[in-house]
């Protein structure tokens, strides 16, 4: 999502395709005003999956421009109805949300969480959240640096969390979809039904 400091208007008549492709059409923009366009209004119900990575609650003002505190909470809860709307009736938002800190603070700000709190408990969204994954990048750079690289009293910020979340206790999911390879040891149980090992054969014998 593309936060607001640009005001092109959307209108139904100028509204068109940033690309596309025979598999679908690109828009790019403010996610408000797009969703208010013909487009939001033709996918209204018919949405199964909804997957975003909104820009995070930065203390620093990045190019793209990036809401913080109080604006921020308020500029994406407004998302929750207009996210719902668009679900079909077992479908799923799945986002995104990076970690805060206080600034000049070797502190975590409670921002995000708060975030999704009023999100999921927006009065016009009837979310409901379903599960909390998270993402896990051993390869982040150091950060906060002042407090990782420079006086080393804290660790590195290397994970995001992913939260699910749905108009229904029950939105489609399968999650034989996602299953890992057994380990060496399970295949043993499954075989033998034991964990022990078959002892091993002494040489010569």
């Amino acid at each position: 999502m593309e936060n607001l400091n640009k005001d092109a208007l959307y209108s139904a008549s100028s509204l068109s395709p940033y690309y596309k492709t025979e598999m679908g059409e690109c828009y790019h923009g403010p996610a408000e005003k797009i969703l208010a366009s013909r487009v939001g209004q033709e996918l209204k119900g018919k949405v199964q999956l909804i997957l975003t990575s909104p820009p995070f609650p930065l203390n620093r003002q990045k190019q793209y421009g990036n809401y913080q505190g109080d604006d921020y909470i308020n500029w994406l809860c407004k998302f929750a109805p207009i996210f719902a709307g668009l679900l079909t009736p077992n479908g799923s938002i799945v986002m995104e949300l990076g970690n805060a800190w206080e600034p000049g603070r070797p502190v975590q700000s409670l921002l995000p969480l708060k975030t999704l709190l009023a999100f999921v408990e927006h009065p016009e969204g009837g979310l409901r959240l379903c599960q909390e994954f998270i993402c896990h990048n051993p390869a982040r750079l150091p950060s906060p640096a002042q407090w990782v690289n420079i006086k080393h009293s804290r660790v590195i910020d290397s994970f995001t969390r992913i939260w699910w979340m749905s108009t229904t206790d029950e939105p489609k999911a399968d999650n034989r979809r996602v299953l890992r390879p057994y380990s060496k040891s399970m295949e043993r149980l499954l075989s033998t039904g034991t964990h022990s090992q078959p002892p091993k054969k002494e040489g010569g014998r």
